[in-house]
């Protein structure tokens, strides 16, 4: 717990000026809370951060990972991986949009765990945004963003999630990994650092992570 801490720290002073980024997923890749979306980071854009699970049943778990742009349409990173009482594993993840316009069919197919240290997820998916965006009763929109995907390995055949941006502010997510269903919100704590809160594994599991997004 001590350790996590000093990473939300350190990961919050990192935060700086910038455009839009990926957001990342408490795993590490760009995508909702576990699972991947078709969003990547734009070239030369970063995000970093940490998260932590505390199971009901089962190991906790500590995530730190970052994520870099290395060309338009292809992210790559790398996360820590901690299970409670088991030796700390790095894992490496790449992922590549094919197509996708603002308001389009986008799609991405991509890797976690490309050398298989604990367990590897090859995975393509779809996001799509549903219409125009919907008023709420304020006058402010929401835009409701749905993902459907197949993978294997971690995220075990079909998952798929919706996003929904609430007060044009926090992420409101429901997703579904392959196994479980998950349910969180991400809000942006300050400029360019945003946390996230989610139960997971069908309400057993509590996460809270931060991260922090900024282009060079």
């Amino acid at each position: 717990m001590r350790r996590f801490l000093v990473v939300i720290a350190l990961v919050s002073l990192m935060a700086g000026g910038g455009l839009v980024w990926g957001d990342a997923s408490l795993v590490g890749p760009t995508g909702l809370l576990r699972i991947p979306t078709a969003d990547t980071l734009g070239m030369l854009q970063w995000n970093a951060g940490a998260s932590q699970v505390w199971a009901g049943d089962g190991p906790d778990e500590t995530y730190v990972y970052a994520n870099v742009g290395v060309l338009p349409k292809l992210e790559i990173g790398a996360t820590r991986v901690e299970l409670e009482d088991l030796e700390a594993e790095t894992v490496l993840n790449a992922k590549y949009r094919f197509l996708g316009l603002p308001g389009q069919i986008a799609l991405a197919a991509g890797i976690m765990d490309i050398t298989n240290q604990i367990d590897q997820s090859a995975y393509a998916v779809v996001s799509h945004e549903l219409g125009a965006g919907l008023v709420s009763p304020h006058g402010q929109f929401t835009m409701p963003v749905l993902h459907v995907g197949v993978g294997s390995g971690g995220l075990d055949g079909l998952f798929g999630g919706l996003s929904v941006t609430v007060g044009g502010k926090a992420d409101v997510m429901a997703e579904y990994d392959g196994q479980e269903f998950n349910l969180g919100v991400r809000y942006p704590l300050i400029p360019k650092v945003s946390v996230t809160a989610a139960t997971l594994d069908g309400l057993d599991d509590f996460s809270l992570g931060v991260a922090a997004h900024s282009p060079w």
